[in-house]
């Protein structure tokens, strides 16, 4: 029996995987799915030294951090990537591990296209329910001391000082008062 063809398109900055992790959960994919590929994001050769071995044995892809995902918390080339899988047809499933953007867009593209996405994190997001699947990823497949997805707490700003008004400066004030409203021109036009 055929197994469904899958891809992970992995941002590995999101959810701070290590490479023994991974392999665990692409091992634990493999007994439901045929696991074609799997795409990096966010990767930096340096940081992710555990990583560099695995990738380049398998001839998986990466791409480095992109300055997009800093405002939209998403990587942007991580869409682009889902929308050609979606465009390609020869896939059955993807995986997805990305940040806390809105993938809801590109959640739809695929499943309208027929391919099943499977959500792989270690807690369901608010974006979970839009998934075909989810798939847990246990805390010890994660880096030392990190145990969730990264989500910022609410900062509460302190409120900005109250300024004093600037004092009139004397030399505008004296000016002022030589100054002449448009009643009092009137008054002397009418004489």
């Amino acid at each position: 029996m055929n197994k469904p063809k899958m891809i992970i398109l992995a941002d590995i900055a999101s959810l701070r995987v290590t490479c023994a992790g991974f392999k665990k959960i692409v091992q634990n994919l493999e007994a439901k799915f045929e696991v074609v590929t799997c795409k990096f994001y966010s990767y930096v050769a340096k940081r992710n030294r555990d990583f560099n071995e695995y990738i380049s044995a398998n001839g998986y892809e990466t791409s480095l951090p992109s300055a997009s995902r800093r405002r939209n918390k998403l990587d942007c080339r991580q869409v682009i990537d889902a929308a050609d899988i979606a465009a390609a047809h020869s896939i059955d499933a993807v995986g997805l591990i990305v940040g806390e953007g809105d993938i809801l867009p590109v959640i739809n593209l695929l499943k309208g296209k027929g391919i099943d996405v499977y959500e792989i994190n270690v807690a369901e997001t608010k974006y979970s329910y839009a998934y075909t699947g989810f798939i847990a990823v246990p805390t010890s497949a994660l880096r030392e001391g990190y145990a969730a997805p990264a989500t910022k707490p609410a900062v509460k700003k302190a409120p900005k000082p109250v300024v004093a008004a600037p004092k009139e400066n004397p030399y505008v004030a004296e000016a002022k008062s030589r100054l002449l409203s448009g009643s009092e021109i009137l008054k002397n036009y009418r004489r």
